[in-house]
């Protein structure tokens, strides 16, 4: 169950969107609902009691996960709707609740008159707070299913301005890693055809929020996702330059180390770390570190061999030894075989290597490391084990290569 509360100008405009055809109207209070222009008449009756008031509509579409669809009948929805509504502070006044077929999740419109039947105002204040505490009320009393977060949102089914939003979401998620301030990530931004506006104190010229836009459309960094404010971002530059000061430090360490010790340096540093080159594009110290750390990497224009150019996620095995590619984020929990891991893990096993992955552990709400791999490419399950295999494969070529080495010390002494 997910709610989002909306304040505007037009009744009309309102209505209008929520009363398509096909829609259902579970309820409707203290309106005329003969038609859709006498509902509009009946909220502008009065609304007009308050015309100081710029924003009387309250919109609040509600969505149910596709676990619970099932379960919603009209009555279930219309009850949630109405408990929804009595929690938020949502009374004694007009309103329509309206429910929509037209996509795999089961939702619903709450329209209401933030002019009461007293002529009060309706407060919206510390809503986004309220809504969330609202929410989980209603999905702990009635056992509805948690949302598991944006990145299952079905895009390809949204229209504007949420396809917008999802849009400006998916791109600061990708990118915000690489930055250390605003600047750079306007600049990365600006790359993929968002724009990024800055809100400045009149009197200090300080920054105290932020916007981002594309087209016509523009949201604040709050609304696309409260990790996106202006001080939640500050807070992640932040964790950005100390994680780049910690790896400059490792790295200048093992240069260091591997001044000392100048046999041990191809080991630690093999010439192909040095020199990996992607279509066309050179890839950073910084880059290499993350690969080798567990982690990938965003390339944009790297060139095909048929000339094309595309952005890609890149990341790889823990040997550095193969190179793997996505158009997702390789971050992504996907379900796999016995266990829900990440996306790269799985490509990582089904390209026939040893991979220590990060699979969802169940029962604890955190993670667990095993490791999967597949013995035979063509297997349809993968093998697991929770410690590395490849120690004993190792140890075993280690007592061939001891025992080889006695044989062959032992023929030359009997010559």
């Amino acid at each position: 169950m997910i709610a989002k509360n909306i304040k505007g100008k037009s009744f009309k405009g309102c209505v209008s969107y929520v009363m398509h055809e096909g829609a259902t109207m579970l309820e409707a209070e203290g309106v005329w609902a003969e038609s859709n222009q006498d509902i509009i008449h009946s909220f502008a009756m009065q609304r007009s009691g308050r015309k100081e008031i710029k924003q009387p509509v309250g919109h609040i579409p509600i969505a149910f996960s596709p676990q619970d669809k099932e379960r919603m009948t009209d009555e279930f929805m219309l009850k949630l709707a109405k408990e929804y509504m009595q929690e938020m502070g949502i009374k004694k006044t007009q309103y329509i609740v309206v429910r929509h077929h037209n996509n795999d999740n089961e939702h619903l419109h709450i329209v209401y008159n933030r002019i009461d039947n007293n002529l009060k105002l309706i407060s919206v204040n510390n809503d986004y707070k309220r809504n969330i505490i609202v929410c989980k009320k209603l999905k702990d009393k009635y056992n509805l299913t948690y949302g598991k977060g944006k990145e299952n949102v079905k895009r390809e089914k949204l229209n504007d301005p949420d396809k917008v939003k999802y849009k400006i979401y998916d791109a600061i998620k990708v990118l915000l890693p690489f930055c250390k301030n605003e600047n750079e990530l306007q600049t990365l931004l600006k790359k993929v055809g968002i724009d990024t506006e800055l809100k400045l104190k009149r009197t200090t010229d300080e920054i105290e929020g932020i916007s981002f836009r594309y087209g016509n459309i523009c949201f604040k960094g709050s609304e696309v996702d409260r990790k996106f404010s202006y001080a939640n971002l500050k807070k992640e530059f932040q964790k950005n330059i100390e994680m780049i000061e910690e790896k400059e430090k490792r790295q200048k360490e093992v240069q260091e180390k591997q001044t000392e010790q100048p046999q041990q340096r191809a080991a630690d540093q093999p010439k192909k770390e040095a020199s990996w080159k992607i279509g066309g594009v050179k890839l950073t110290p910084e880059q290499m570190h993350t690969l080798k750390d567990d982690g990938y990497i965003y390339l944009e224009n790297i060139r095909k061999k048929d000339g094309t150019n595309i952005s890609t996620y890149m990341f790889c095995d823990d040997k550095m030894d193969k190179l793997l590619f996505s158009n997702q984020n390789p971050e992504t929990m996907v379900k796999y075989g016995k266990y829900e891991m990440r996306l790269m893990d799985k490509m990582r096993i089904e390209a026939g290597v040893i991979t220590h992955a990060k699979v969802q552990w169940y029962g604890y709400g955190n993670f667990a490391h095993p490791y999967l791999w597949k013995a035979n490419p063509s297997d349809s399950e993968y093998q697991e084990s929770w410690g590395d295999p490849r120690i004993k494969k190792e140890e075993k070529i280690e007592k061939q290569q001891d025992l080889a080495k006695n044989l062959k010390r032992n023929r030359g002494r009997k010559m």
